[in-house]
C-alpha cells in the first residue's frame, strides 16, 4: 500500500503538462508488462496510479514510475519516489545502502574515481544492478554500453550519472557486492 500512496502523491504534484508528458512516456515505454492508451486516456492521477499498480504490481510500480519520470525529464520527481520507498525497486540482488563515506566530506566514489575507472570489471553485472536500482535508465544503460571501452563506460557513468549522494551510495553498495576485494583494498589505502 505504501508504494501506491507514494506514487499517487508524486503524480498529484505534477502540473497538467508534466502529467501529460508522464502518461505519454508511460505509453511509449518498451518492455512488458505494458500500459495501453485505452487504460489511461482521459484519466486523472488517481486512476493512472490504480492502473499502474494493477499492471506492474505494488512491488515494481515505483521503479517503473521512476523510469518513466526520468524518460519524461522529470528527474526530481523520480528522486522523490526513491526517497519515499527506497526498497521498491525489483532487483536480482537487493543492494543495501552503503555506509557513510570513508573520508568525511569526500565520498568513496569521488576519492577513488581514477582507481575505479582502471580496475572495475564485470560491466554487464554492474550496469544491470544499477539499472535495477534506478540509478540509470534503460536508455542511459544503452548509451553507456555503446561506448567503445570499459574505461570510457565507467568514466561516463561516474562523471554524468553519479552526481548525487544517494546514487553514489547505491553504486558503492553494488561495488561492495561485486568487487569486494577492490573496495576493501581501496578503503585500507
Amino acid at each position: 500500500m505504501a508504494a501506491k500512496k507514494a506514487l499517487k502523491k508524486c503524480l498529484q504534484k505534477l502540473s497538467r503538462k508534466e502529467f501529460k508528458e508522464f502518461t505519454d512516456c508511460l505509453l511509449d515505454r518498451e518492455g512488458e508488462p505494458h500500459v495501453y492508451k485505452n487504460q489511461i486516456e482521459g484519466k486523472d492521477y488517481m486512476e493512472v496510479t490504480n492502473v499502474m499498480v494493477n499492471v506492474f504490481s505494488e512491488k515494481n510500480v515505483l521503479s517503473v514510475a521512476a523510469e518513466v519520470l526520468r524518460d519524461a525529464n522529470l528527474e526530481g520527481f523520480a528522486g522523490e519516489l526513491a526517497v519515499a520507498a527506497p526498497t521498491s525497486a525489483p532487483a536480482a540482488v537487493r543492494v543495501e545502502p552503503a555506509p557513510e563515506p570513508v573520508v568525511p566530506g569526500k565520498h568513496f566514489v569521488d576519492k577513488f574515481r581514477a582507481e575505479l575507472i582502471e580496475e572495475v570489471t564485470f560491466m554487464e553485472a554492474l550496469f544491470k544492478a544499477l539499472l535495477n536500482e534506478g540509478v540509470i535508465s534503460p536508455e542511459r544503460d544503452r548509451s553507456i554500453k555503446a561506448l567503445p571501452t570499459r574505461r570510457k563506460k565507467l568514466s561516463a557513468l561516474l562523471s554524468e550519472d553519479l552526481q548525487d549522494q544517494s546514487k553514489k551510495n547505491v553504486f558503492l553498495s553494488v561495488l561492495r557486492e561485486q568487487h569486494r576485494d577492490l573496495v576493501s583494498r581501496l578503503e585500507r589505502s
